[in-house]
């Protein structure tokens, strides 16, 4: 006979304890995947969290500098690789490429001499995608978008598409999937063809993105992408880009995620965003962030974004929606000017806005789509801090 239900049996052990736990379950029934967040401040219970289980895989790590974010997502990122998950990072500042090197990860020096990323590359098995090549000419907008300002992209939409496609053709490469394999044009075929065009709109496009053609930016995007970016572990730093690059390039890089994502490959991905408040502060940028946030889930995709600026992302009805649709939400130390709008975002009481005020660095709360919340300590392995630490160089 039994001593004890299962329910009862399960609330002795950690694992499965009234702590905040949300793991996935197989076909028996049992608890799968899964991954070690840290200690409940509460209970010294484990805290394990599976993001693939959650309503969507999308997750935002908010808190001042100095509150342990960047620690908590590398954390977050070594054991979603643990688990075979595809993770690429946007790296403004160079902070994950030591740790990319140390697991045999890709580092994409975005900015250093003969890298590039064409932005019209379509993915090695697009013929998988029957829309991969409408896909692309449309992410092309809004890389434009970005790089000339919405009107003059707006104005020269017409076109821009009519360049495009012109310029895939002369590439060989037309609707038929089985063209897809060709080489692809670059960005300086599509500026020529642009400057032939007799729509005035679309010269004067053709002017505006010269400089990103052949100028002096023209070395990012205007020559075959340089390296191999579907490997386990793609960290790509921006710290040799000039400012004004920098959003551009994170949307590049978000489309080329969106690209992978699109091949239906069944595979687990995580794109990871550090200091997401430079793309969502465009307004071009985040929208497709948005767009991919709200899509990212039907593509076994997930959305790992991490920000110090809460306020900032909190203010702006988009960065408002990306954070919203992101199920696994963060919560480090705030800085005493975001703690209102932290507050009302997140509907804080009063005892868990003055933890996010006073909390030790490395202490979080976490709140789940459901308005559950646990506190909690991030935790790694010991052979694994040296690399956690932000600043640490490759």
């Amino acid at each position: 006979a039994r001593t004890l239900a299962t329910e009862a049996l399960a609330a002795c052990l950690p694992i499965a304890s009234p702590d905040l736990t949300r793991l996935d379950h197989g076909d028996d029934g049992d608890a799968v995947g899964g991954v070690l967040w840290g200690l409940n401040t509460a209970t010294g219970n484990p805290v394990f969290w599976d993001r693939w289980a959650q309503q969507n895989h999308n997750s935002v790590i908010l808190g001042a500098s100095g509150g342990g974010k960047s620690y908590l997502a590398k954390t977050d990122l070594l054991r979603e690789l643990y688990r075979g998950t595809q993770v690429s990072v946007i790296d403004p500042e160079g902070e994950y490429a030591a740790l990319a090197h140390a697991v045999g990860g890709t580092v994409v020096a975005l900015g250093a001499p003969g890298v590039h990323i064409n932005p019209l590359t379509l993915p090695e098995r697009a013929a998988g995608t029957p829309d991969a090549l409408a896909r692309r000419a449309l992410d092309l907008h809004a890389l434009i978008g970005v790089l000339v300002g919405e009107h003059d992209a707006d104005e020269g939409r017409a076109a821009l598409d009519r360049a495009t496609l012109t310029a895939y053709r002369d590439a060989g490469i037309s609707p038929d999937p089985r063209t897809w394999t060709a080489p692809a044009p670059d960005l300086s075929a599509v500026v020529g063809l642009l400057r032939q065009n007799p729509d005035p709109a679309g010269q004067r496009l053709a002017a505006r993105l010269d400089p990103f053609a052949a100028g002096a930016h023209g070395g990012l995007f205007d020559a075959p992408t340089s390296h191999r970016l579907d490997t386990h572990l793609t960290v790509y730093t921006l710290n040799d880009l000039p400012e004004q690059l920098k959003t551009p390039a994170m949307l590049l890089i978000l489309s080329e995620v969106w690209r992978q994502a699109g091949t239906a490959d069944g595979r687990r991905r995580m794109v990871l965003i550090d200091e997401a408040w430079l793309a969502m502060k465009d307004p071009v940028a985040a929208r497709f962030l948005f767009r991919l946030a709200k899509s990212a889930r039907k593509h076994t995709l997930a959305l790992a974004m991490v920000t110090q600026d809460a306020a900032d992302v909190l203010s702006t009805e988009l960065g408002a929606a990306v954070v919203a649709n992101a199920a696994t939400q963060v919560l480090l130390r705030q800085a005493p000017q975001a703690i209102d709008a932290v507050a009302d975002a997140f509907h804080l009481s009063a005892g868990e806005r003055a933890f996010l005020l006073t909390c030790p660095r490395g202490h979080a709360l976490l709140t789940a789509a459901d308005g559950s919340k646990a506190t909690f300590a991030s935790l790694a392995e010991p052979d694994a801090a040296n690399l956690l630490h932000t600043g640490i160089q490759a």
